[in-house]
């Protein structure tokens, strides 16, 4: 009995291991027939992940005061990185931003002046136009006075002459006629006659001696009226040479005040180009994705133009590989696929095509072909149209498969 149960038993195990045989024989035979088809429905391809690659450089010399963020950090774009010390540089600002302000300051001062002497320039013109309009007429009424008053002198001198002439006559007749009446010659009416005469003539003198003074006492008024519309007349050349030397201070301080705004916008100039270096001393980044490497540590003193970090973006990666020149027929700009990389096995990652070089070039050495007699290879590049949770790195070898398709 125990017999037939030992044999039983052995029998359940030979059984046992044939059907681990004919599964191993299925599960390769399957498999081999998957890789078969894998090779014959999709075109393979060998090569890296890659992505552009962002240096990020100092652009001035100085000393590293604050880094921000480390090897793995994802940034943004604009986000500062790092920091360079700026004392020196906000030194110079403060003085820049003092002689700037100092500029604008006089600029404004010499354009009050200015304003104030064109002002004066107004009212000097408004008085010389009064004046030369006052002191015309002036002249031209003072001339004709003396015109007049000379006139009138003549005509008094005239008449005094006449006067005198009678006088002299009649101041004859009366002596002779006095002395001929003390000698009863003559009647008492006769000498009253002459006597009546004598004292005419002797009032008509006087008074051609009175309008003689009065005549010259006009004179003189007219020719006092003719200086001071002289003295009027030149008080406008003064007022004229007055306006002109305005002019030539108003064009100096116009000038002065050009010369001061230019000396502002320089001024101006150095403040923003002061800033623009400030702001240059924070270190941003171009744009947004990851820190692959940090190449900088506070304290340290970098030169202009040093590598500071090496950043990619890896919402941007793409597929870089090589296809034998007698395949590139299979493929076609647009045409989509999918990758694997040994990190995620089992893994897709889909792919597209979206550059084929139009030059062969010789096999790179670190492309592995299995057609042994293709020399030449064409570069091709096939986007990721994904990248979950960023889990795929510029520089990570790469297969890349893509199902074939009848072209056109």
């Amino acid at each position: 009995m125990k017999g037939k149960r030992r044999k039983h038993r052995k029998y359940r195990h030979n059984i046992r291991y044939v059907e681990f045989i004919l599964l191993l024989l299925a599960i390769l035979f399957f498999s081999c027939q998957w890789g078969t088809n894998k090779e014959e429905n999709y075109l393979y391809l060998n090569g890296r992940v890659e992505g552009d690659q962002y240096d990020v450089a100092a652009k001035y010399s100085g000393k590293v005061k604050t880094v921000f963020h480390d090897e793995g950090d994802n940034v943004k774009a604009g986000e500062v990185l790092t920091t360079l010390s700026s004392k020196e540089v906000r030194a110079e600002l403060k003085s820049a931003l003092a002689r700037y302000r100092s500029l604008i300051a006089t600029v404004k001062a010499k354009e009050k002046e200015v304003a104030i002497l064109q002002k004066k320039l107004l009212a000097s013109k408004e008085k010389l136009k009064e004046a030369e309009k006052t002191t015309s007429l002036a002249v031209k009424m003072a001339q004709d006075k003396r015109r007049a008053a000379f006139e009138s002198l003549k005509m008094a001198e005239a008449g005094l002459k006449e006067a005198v002439a009678t006088y002299e006559k009649a101041k004859k007749d009366f002596e002779r006629f006095s002395t001929l009446y003390r000698r009863r010659v003559i009647s008492e009416s006769k000498f009253d006659a002459v006597k009546l005469e004598f004292a005419r003539a002797k009032a008509l003198l006087d008074r051609a001696k009175a309008e003689m003074k009065i005549a010259k006492a006009n004179l003189e008024a007219a020719e006092k009226e003719i200086s001071i519309a002289v003295a009027k007349r030149l008080e406008v050349s003064s007022l004229k040479k007055e306006i002109e030397a305005l002019r030539e201070t108003i064009k100096a301080k116009e000038e002065e005040v050009n010369t001061l705004k230019e000396q502002v916008k320089s001024a101006e100039g150095v403040v923003e180009k002061i800033k623009a270096i400030l702001s240059e001393l924070e270190i941003k980044s171009p744009i947004s994705g990851t820190i692959a490497e940090r190449l900088v540590e506070p304290g340290e003193v970098i030169a202009a133009g040093q590598k500071l970090f090496t950043i990619y973006n890896l919402d941007n990666l793409y597929f870089e590989g090589y296809i034998p020149e007698n395949k590139l027929g299979l493929i076609r700009i647009g045409q989509k696929g999918y990758i694997t990389v040994d990190a995620y096995p089992g893994k897709r990652f889909p792919v597209k095509v979206t550059f084929i070089s139009s030059r062969a070039e010789f096999t790179p050495k670190d492309v592995q072909t299995k057609e042994e007699r293709v020399k030449e290879v064409f570069r091709v590049k096939l986007k990721l149209l994904e990248n979950p949770k960023h889990v795929l790195k510029p520089g990570m070898p790469a297969d890349c498969f893509i199902p074939l398709e009848k072209l056109p």
